[in-house]
Order: C-alpha cells, then structure tokens, then sequence
C-alpha cells in the first residue's frame, strides 16, 4: 500500500528491532496515523490493528505496547493497558496549547479552546495519573497518502491534480508546517521504544497558506492559478507550528522535504 522504499527507510532509521516479539494493539488502524504505524510494524511484530467497530473484542486481547491512535475515550485503553502491564503511546493534538503566536513546547500550558482539544486535556490527564508507562505525542499538521479532504494541503494537491484553480480562503497568511507521512510513523514508533512524557510531532519548516499554494501550483505541468476566496475569512488558528527540540534529543528530524510530500501526494491522491 505504501512505498516500500519508505518503509524500509522506517526500519532502517528505528531501533525497530527492539519491537521483535512484542504483542501490538493501535486503533484508529484504517486512519491515516494508525495505517501507516499498521504498514511500518507488520512486517516485524504482532500487530492489532483495529477500526472503533472492533474494539471490543480486540480489547480483550493481551498486549506489550498499545498506540491510541483513534479519537475515542481513553477509558478502555487504560483498563486494557493495567491488565496486561502495556506500554501506551496516546496520540493528541497541538491544538490543546490553544492559540500560538510562537512554537509550541511541551512545557507551555495547556489552553484547550473546542471540545476536542478539551477530550485531548482529559485523555492527557487520566492517562500521566494512571500509573502507566505511557507517550504523550502531540500531533500538529502532516502530509502523506491517505489523508483525509479536510486538509488545505489535500484540497490544494487535488485541485491541482485534477486541473482545477487553488482556491486559498482569507489572506493566505496563516502560518503550517507539514512533516511527512514516513517521518510521521518513524517518529511513533522511536518515541514508543525511547520516548517518556510528552512530545511535539511535527515539522518546524514554517509556510504560509498561500506559500503552499504556491509550492503546489509550481509542482503542477501546466502551473496551476491561484484564487484567493472569502476574503472576510477568518481563520481561527494563525499559527500553529510546534517546537520539537524534545524530540530532537532522541535523533529525530525531518527527513523528507515537504515537496517530496507533495509529489506523493500528487501521485496517490
């Protein structure tokens, strides 16, 4: 499904050998996150990888290490974790840092604004007071196959592809970083073997919505225009890019370019 290439580079880059033998649930596995840690691992351990309408049964199972990738309460993943002594990496969001004018660090407090920042600050909670061995990954803004439309860079990369016009909503002056898919799942399965506490997942290279646009329509043959639209939109997160100097201390960088990211993309949308 994904680039073999890619995920031998996985295995290459990780201490992936230290999984061996090891039993492996992650749920949300037909997500993007869960699918790509389902490819990057399945090769090498055992490995659940569960959609929400399977949970119940999978719970009952025994496991070493469990990835919560999917949004649903965290309740059943604890009690699954305490039977079976596992290790959890629960992935959350950046979003719970609330509004950013700079970087995000872990040390930052917390500020959740939606509800879903709100239920990500609860798992968080019950999760670093369960006792458990556990990973907080707080996730920012990624590009790969198998994301969902929702995205920009997934409605611009598909526009493009289907030579249609960018379309780019308010100033296009909204500040992303984007790290790609591989890096993504590499990033998971280092900081599950390595990682304690709380980490940014993200890229630090910033661009601007339009900047992105731009980067887009430049990769397209023939170059695709650029219409900036609703121009009273406001967007609700200016910035949002994450500091990631924590991760760094366990080897982690940014791989792959966010061109790479696109040209995959542009293949496989």
């Amino acid at each position: 499904m994904y680039p073999s290439s890619e995920i031998d580079f996985i295995h290459k880059e990780s201490s992936i050998w230290q999984l061996f033998n090891k039993r492996i649930l992650i749920t949300g596995g037909t997500g993007f996150v869960g699918s790509w840690l389902t490819e990057s691992l399945r090769y090498v351990t055992s490995v659940t990888s569960v959609g929400r309408e399977y949970y119940d049964d999978a719970l009952k199972g025994n496991y070493d290490l469990i990835f919560h990738c999917a949004p649903t309460p965290i309740e059943p993943i604890l009690a699954c974790a305490y039977r079976n002594g596992a290790k959890i990496l629960f992935t959350s969001s950046g979003v719970v840092y609330g509004p950013l004018t700079t970087r995000a660090k872990e040390s930052d407090p917390t500020n959740p604004k939606t509800q879903y920042a709100l239920e990500k600050v609860r798992s968080e909670i019950l999760l670093k007071n369960s006792g458990l061995d556990y990973v907080i990954a707080r996730m920012f803004t990624f590009a790969g196959q198998g994301m969902r439309d929702k995205f920009a860079i997934t409605a611009f990369v598909k526009a493009a592809r289907e030579g249609k016009p960018i379309n780019v909503f308010g100033d296009g002056k909204s500040i992303r970083s984007y790290l790609y898919a591989a890096d993504l799942a590499l990033w998971l399965i280092t900081l599950m073997i390595d990682g304690k506490g709380i980490y940014n997942v993200g890229s630090e290279r910033e661009i601007s919505f339009y900047e992105l646009a731009e980067t887009v329509s430049d990769m397209s043959i023939p170059r695709t225009p650029i219409i900036m639209t609703k121009p009273d939109f406001i967007e609700p997160s200016r910035y949002y890019v994450p500091d990631c100097a924590k991760a760094h201390e366990l080897g982690l960088k940014q791989n792959y370019s966010l061109e790479y990211a696109i040209k995959r993309m542009y293949e496989t949308i």
